[in-house]
């Protein structure tokens, strides 16, 4: 679709696509070699949502060619959520961008030939070439105000058919229905809900704007778009650029992540930066209130375009304290670009200009000055604020909307001034909504009581770091926007969206003005990695307060560390893959340990086949969720993700069982890589769903060997129709039932063979947040460990941890609590929900179910039948345990409408998996609407207080806050009953009852709303179906609130292990760890873990036993959790005596690394307790939960949070001057660019060694300096030495290519020498010396000498530039990563002669692409290599060059052999 310009699926990617086959061939027979087909591939098939779209094309393009007809344009439009190519009669570039753009935003479909939307006809499809026509509408302002804005006017509106005056008008997700038809004035509505043009005189720094005011009240809202158009009056000016302002002139300097992943800084024109948005302003303060920077952007171009100077300075001082740095353009040249009122105001803002006291007295009203209270008592400057909160918010009914209450502002006061630095407040206080923002307000204040106690202790606090959930980052930063842009006028402080800003040189922690950083619990970790905000954090850190939200969630013990990690390819040979797959199939299939042919280390497979088969029984839950902790995906829902969907999609089809990521890397979010733990889910998921595998297996089919089909297939399959057929690997398994095992080990080694594992690593955990920073924070549900607080440290103090939080209400199974004294702790614990109604409901039928939709029709009729007997009627499902992950809300609909008809329900509340914005599904339409105020008040207008039972709740478990909260409050104030009226809770198989609280949280009116909590292992009797009761009163409830109190304090092995490696990096003064043992699994495997282990435990004791503030620490922190054990051997036991804390802290270690046997005494107690709910000495589980990292990550090439890729000492700057470069660049020989990025590396990135039994030999790889300017290496390559290599070249190119040859034949001479003087002969092995290349790389190599080889970019090299290259007569020929020959210099066709079928060729591609073609090489090499020399000897290469023609080169020659007979 050349007429697509933002999608990465083009025409020309397209076309592409149609010469695939083609080029399989055409490539070795010499002709050009410019297409990306592989990547194209890749990404074609990987998206499954343009697979119709490029079907349609396809067949499009063939009716072309075969018609010899000309291309025709078209329209693609989404409907139904598929693509329609449409022809119309008469064609707009421009309403083809739109329509494209549109329908994939709104929810479009298509009936009798209509694409309607909201059962609108907008377009007829009828005729063969329909008019496809967009629309402009005129707005007038119907009131005698008059402004500059003379009338404003919206391009691209669509019109209903068959209605003459009916239009529709799509802007910043709001759909406004304009309806001209009547006698009276024009009819407009917002999402149902009346409004009219207006132009409205706020206050004197807000006027004369136009705007939309709804008709029943007097809210207004301003929209921006570039589809709005404005005139606006000249006002006699004879210049306009004068007194207008070309907006194009400001600059901004934004933080954003680039391509690669990176933090970088760009300057932006703000024309740039436009985008669509709504803001709505509210009667009677008419504040401006803005989300986030995006708005501010928009609105400033609003101001600019309308010519409102007034508005464009409130805007403008709003910018400046976001996370912008803003210039702008005065001359250019002799040309002035900017003069008059508009540089005045500019130079007004920036605070360059002389003092305007009729400015200062307009915009000094629209700030609240929180200054003039720096001496009040902190008790009446709460109040203060507080009063000022309530004119943010709506005004309805006579009152605001949002009022603080006495309760929160207690609450606020003893958050700032109390003792224990976490607080307790009941879910739904508005914790986030009011007391988050009031906090910030304080902090920008100079209320000295305040700040006194904000010191914790110690210095005067400068910069907040705000923390929350990852799903809460977006409400959190639109709080913060909110209410702390229009705080003490002239004030200088910033407000930052992203800790990452710290990156920049120009952003100080030095107290020289304040600041705010908004970001996730990950996020903040992982910036803490970065050395160069490390550096800047660590001297002021005492200035910095933290506040964490959901602070159970932060110190949660499966969530602790985040880590970062650069990748490697891994080293397994066939054998070791034969017996990963035996001991998986061994564990997955209830058998006894497998008789295989095991290395020299049988206990490690002895002990992995146990590990299996605790894992095994570990997944085996009956939500039949197999990804419910471990990441793994099916194709639907990776298009949720806001990662890369071809890299996301493709790991998904390649690897699969992928912790913490979907993509086909090791794990950068997991602290310890358990590699092992992967390879067994992949071979779960290959047993369970090959189906899944059928792209992996038709690409690489055509590479099985005529002797593994032999071996598995003899008897099954004809080898012609496994090889060459085109049945797809699912239909294979199904007629041939018998091919399951052979197929999907064929598989599981291609897999495991690309799997990545990890390189190096670093890591922080909240606990080093907690030792570092004076942190405060809050939580609805407060179980959570205990730690010693930053002034703990900072004064060495050696007695007792205080508390964190109040414990008070925490029941443990030590204490033997009554029912009347757990009563009690728990009603502390509930708060205002005091009176929570509850039934628990057996949910053992899921696991019965064989799909999603059964389960949820189970659901439906089992609350049916439970309201026929008497129960209320439900509308609400939170799926807490994540049952449904591969319906989609459309699939939940059908069923709703199936089950309730098309009358119960009328809407399906659900959020958007992609953005997480709410939305609202039609149950009888297509129509998916935005869930705001204006959807809200449609529904109250037209169902009244029945509203809630028309609208189905779906909450699914990523959702725990949604826009529909603040109307749950308004809607009982309003009508008297909770708008959620009964709850749906599928906890299932989650004990954790701080998620199911959390869960039921979801309902704000707790006390009102009935809840049906469905859970395993409920036995139901005629108490449940009695009905809801109280919840505390419930054997249940009292059994997994215990639990959970138990848990919270004892954490698990690795939770105290990262407080040894926390008080490890505080002896350190470090926030981060650099892992010594990265990966465990391969130091087992190889017998060298114990020295490992012994040298780690013995830096941990120094570090943390020998240093008397942490080893006083940790015993704290372990008596303390000692004392509530019910084993009253570890509860009654002194740590203090006889080195036990020694013995301790070793035991830990071994644990933690699985090497530990039982000692059988008091430390097999001690590991026991530590290791939680386990109940084995085995923590098969992974250190922290999946990841819901998110990172606003855009097209990633490269390793997720990879560590140290191209830092400024890493970085080359080659430069050269040319008077005319294009000109210059016309000779090739000539082009000093070209010349550069072609020069060759005389240091080999990668050095192989191989020995096939003859002696050791050793490949070098030589890098030019275009592939070491790609992403493929790692940073360290780039040393000192390869700089000035580069750097010293003076433009001879004869000198230079001549020194590189004489280096490379040196390294050859060394070589040799050194494999002179190995004695060592006759074993075979590959292995690498050296390497920075990293895992799959896109690549082209020239083959010059045998062990001599110049890496460089996917297609560097071809056969088209051979003759202008330096080394034209050096070059013997050259082939890519996936071994195809682009050119061919040399004689013989032998494996022991250099060439395009020598073995070292194929020792590159297994190292660097995993090819499956090349381990087929080398394993033929080293065990038949008579097979390979008879095979060449009969080959024509008729069908091209090299082994990549396995199947035409080998196959044949394998079948007739005598020895497989």
């Amino acid at each position: 679709d050349k007429k697509n310009e933002s999608d990465f699926v083009t025409r020309n990617r397209v076309e592409d696509l149609l010469f695939e086959t083609s080029y399989k061939f055409i490539v070795n027979k010499h002709f050009p070699v410019q297409s990306r087909q592989f990547k194209l591939i890749q990404i074609l098939n990987s998206d499954p949502d343009f697979q119709s779209y490029v079907l349609l094309v396809k067949i499009y393009m063939s009716l072309c060619q075969i018609n010899k007809s000309s291309e025709v344009d078209y329209y693609k439009v989404r409907c139904d959520g598929e693509f329609r190519i449409v022809i119309p009669h008469n064609y707009s570039k421009a309403t083809s961008n739109y329509l494209d753009e549109v329908t994939q935003f709104y929810s479009f479909s298509e009936k009798d030939d209509f694409i309607i939307y909201d059962d609108l006809p907008i377009f007829d499809l009828r005729p063969q070439q329909p008019e496809i026509n967009l629309h402009r509408v005129r707005f007038d302002s119907p009131a005698s105000v008059q402004s500059m804005v003379k009338y404003v006017e919206i391009s691209n509106v669509f019109k209903v058919i068959d209605e003459e005056d009916k239009f529709l008008i799509f802007i910043a997700d709001n759909v406004l229905l304009v309806d001209n038809s009547g006698e009276n004035d024009m009819a407009i509505r917002i999402n149902k809900v009346g409004v009219g043009v207006a132009t409205v005189f706020f206050n004197e720094a807000i006027s004369f704007i136009p705007c939309f005011k709804y008709a029943e009240s007097e809210d207004v809202i301003l929209f921006t778009s570039p589809n709005i158009h404005y005139s606006v009056s000249q006002a006699g000016q004879f210049c306009t650029d004068y007194y207008g302002m070309k907006h194009n002139l400001m600059d901004a300097l934004i933080l954003f992540v680039d391509l690669n992943d990176e933090h970088v800084f760009q300057t932006c024109k703000l024309s740039e930066l436009l985008t669509e948005s709504k803001t709505v302003i509210y009667f009677p303060d008419y504040l401006l209130q803005v989300p986030d920077r995006k708005h501010l952007i928009n609105l400033l171009d609003l101001a600019v375009r309308i010519r409102n100077i007034s508005f464009f300075i409130l805007v403008l001082f709003y910018l400046r304290r976001g996370s912008v740095s803003l210039e702008f353009l005065e001359r250019e040249g002799s040309v002035r670009k900017i003069a008059g009122p508009w540089k005045e105001a500019i130079l007004y803002v920036l605070n360059r200009a002389t003092s305007n006291p009729h400015y200062d007295a307009v915009y000094d009203r629209q700030f609240f000055n929180l200054n003039q209270h720096k001496d009040e008592p902190l008790e009446k400057f709460i109040d203060l604020l507080c009063v000022n909160f309530t004119k943010y918010q709506r005004f309805i009914d006579g009152e605001y909307q949002i009022v603080p209450t006495s309760k929160q502002k207690a609450f606020l006061k003893r958050i700032i001034c109390a003792e224990n630095p976490l607080m307790f407040s009941e879910v739904g206080s508005g914790k986030t909504k009011v007391i988050l923002p009031l906090l910030c307000q304080t902090f920008l204040s100079n209320n000295v009581e305040a700040h006194q106690n904000f010191a914790r202790g110690g210095k005067l606090k400068s910069t907040l770091v705000i923390l929350v959930p990852e799903h809460l980052v977006s409400d959190a930063s639109t709080q913060v926007y909110r209410y702390c842009l229009n705080l003490n006028f002239r004030q200088e402080y910033r407000v930052y969206d992203d800790i990452f800003a710290l990156m920049h040189r120009n952003i100080k922690l030095d107290g020289s003005i304040k600041q705010i950083f908004v970001t996730s619990f990950n996020t903040f970790k992982k910036s803490l990695t970065y050395d160069m905000i490390c550096a800047k954090v660590w001297p002021y850190r005492e200035k910095v307060l933290v506040v964490a939200d959901e602070v159970d969630d932060f110190l949660d013990r499966n969530k602790l560390v985040f880590n970062i990690c650069s990748n490697k390819a891994n080293a397994f040979d066939r054998s070791m893959l034969d017996c990963f797959y035996e001991v998986s199939r061994a564990a997955y299939g209830g058998m006894p340990f497998p008789d295989i042919s095991l290395s020299n280390n049988a206990d490690y497979w002895k002990h992995l086949h146990k590990k299996y088969i605790a894992i095994h029984r570990e997944i085996q839950d009956a939500s039949r969720s197999i990804n419910k902790n471990f990441g793994i995906f099916n194709e639907y829902t990776l298009r949720h993700c806001s990662t890369n969907i071809v890299r996301d999609v493709e790991g998904y089809k390649g690897l699969i069982a992928r912790p913490y990521e979907s993509v086909n890397r090791a794990m950068p979010g997991s602290y310890y890589s358990d590699v092992e733990r992967t390879i067994y889910l992949t071979y779960v998921i290959l047993t369970e769903d090959i189906g899944k595998y059928d792209d992996l297996f038709q690409a690489e089919r055509k590479f099985i060997s005529f002797e593994y089909w032999n071996k598995h297939f003899l008897h099954q399959l004809d080898f012609d129709d496994l090889v060459y057929g085109h049945e797809k690997l699912s239909e294979i398994v199904e007629k041939h039932p018998k091919t399951r095992d052979g197929l999907a080990r064929y598989l599981y080694e291609i897999i495991l063979r690309r799997m990545e594992i990890r390189d190096k690593s670093r890591s922080v955990n909240s606990i080093d947040v907690i030792f570092n920073f004076d942190c405060i924070g809050f939580t609805g549900t407060p179980f959570l460990d205990n730690y010693p607080t930053f002034d703990y440290i900072r004064n060495g103090r050696k007695d007792k941890i205080p508390d964190l939080i109040d414990r008070s209400f925490y029941a443990y199974t030590s204490d033997e609590l009554s029912i009347c004294d757990f009563e009690e702790r728990f009603i502390q614990f509930q708060g205002q929900n005091d009176h929570v109604l509850v039934e628990y409901v057996p949910s053992d039928f899921i696991g019965e179910s064989c799909n999603e939709m059964e389960t949820l029709e189970s659901i439906f009729l089992n609350e049916e039948r439970r309201k026929s007997a008497g129960e209320t009627r439900f509308n609400t499902l939170v799926d807490l345990c994540g049952i449904f992950k591969q319906s989609t809300i459309h699939d939940v609909r059908d069923l709703i409408k199936k089950h309730f008809g098309s009358e119960r329900f009328k809407f399906l509340y659900h959020i958007d998996p992609a953005d997480n914005r709410d939305r609202v599904l039609c149950i009888n339409s297509e129509n998916d609407a935005q869930y705001d105020e204006e959807f809200y008040n449609y529904m109250c207008h037209a169902y009244g207080a029945s509203l809630r039972d028309k609208i189905f709740f779906f909450v699914d478990n990523r959702n725990v806050i949604g826009k529909d909260i603040p109307f749950q409050l308004v809607y009982q104030r309003h009508y008297g009953q909770p708008l959620f009226r009964k709850s749906v809770v599928l906890a299932h198989d989650v004990d954790d009852f701080s998620r199911i609280w959390q869960a039921m949280g979801r309902s704000r009116t707790m006390n009102e709303t009935k809840f049906s909590i469905y859970k395993s292992g409920v036995v139901e009797d005629s108490n449940s179906l009695s009905g809801a009761r109280d919840i505390k009163k419930q054997d249940l409830t009292r059994a997994l609130y215990i639990h959970n109190c138990d848990c919270k304090m004892a954490g698990n092995i690795s939770s105290i292990y990262l407080t040894l490696v926390a008080l490890h990096n505080l002896s350190q003064k470090s926030f981060y760890y650099c892992d010594e043992i990265v990966n465990a699994f391969l130091e087992k495997m190889e017998k060298t873990i114990s020295k490992k282990i012994a040298w780690h435990e013995g830096q941990l004791s120094r570090q943390v036993l020998k240093n008397p503030v942490p080893a006083q620490i940790f015993l704290h922190i372990l008596a303390d959790k000692f004392k509530r054990s019910p084993n009253k051997a570890v509860s009654d036991q002194d740590l203090a005596v006889d080195n036990i804390m020694d013995t301790l802290l070793h035991e830990i270690v071994m644990q933690k690394f699985e090497q530990r046997v039982p000692s059988g005494d008091i430390f097999d107690e001690f590991i026991m307790f530590l290791s939680g709910e386990q109940g084995s000495l085995m923590e098969i589980s992974y250190t922290k939960q999946q990841q819901k990292q998110k990172q606003k990550q855009q097209n990633k090439n490269q390793n997720s949070d990879a560590m140290g890729l191209f830092n400024r000492k890493n970085q080359l700057q080659l430069m050269f001057e040319a008077e005319n470069y294009f000109e210059h660049a016309r000779v090739a020989e000539s082009d000093l660019c070209r010349v550069f990025l072609n020069l060759p590396c005389s240091i080999p990135i990668t050095t192989i060694a191989y020995d096939f039994g003859e002696g050791q030999q050793k490949i070098n790889l030589y890098p030019t300096l275009q592939f070491l300017y790609s992403h493929h290496i790692q940073g360290s390559f780039m040393t000192p030495e390869v700089q000035n290599l580069f750097k010293s070249f003076d433009s001879n190119v004869t000198k230079y290519y001549e020194s590189f040859l004489e280096k490379t034949k040196q390294d050859q001479i060394t070589n040799n020498l050194g494999m002179a003087n190995d004695a060592k002969r006759g074993s075979y092995e590959i292995k690498e010396e050296h390497n920075f290349i990293l895992p799959n790389p896109m690549y082209t190599i020239i083959g010059l000498e045998k062990g001599t080889y110049i890496i460089g970019m996917k297609e560097q090299f071809n056969i088209h530039d051979i003759q202008n290259h330096p080394l034209k007569n050096s070059i013997r020929y050259i082939a890519d990563e996936v071994g195809f020959i682009l050119f061919d210099n040399t004689e013989k066709r032998s494996v022991d002669s250099f060439g395009p079928y020598f073995i070292e060729q194929y020792i590159i591609m297994d190292f660097l692409s995993k090819q499956e073609v090349a381990q087929n090489v080398i394993d033929y090499y080293h065990k038949h290599k008579g097979i390979l020399d008879q095979a060449l000897q009969a080959y024509d290469e008729k069908q091209g060059t090299g082994f990549v023609c396995w199947r035409f080169l080998m196959n044949e020659t394998v079948k007739t052999n005598d020895c497989w007979a």
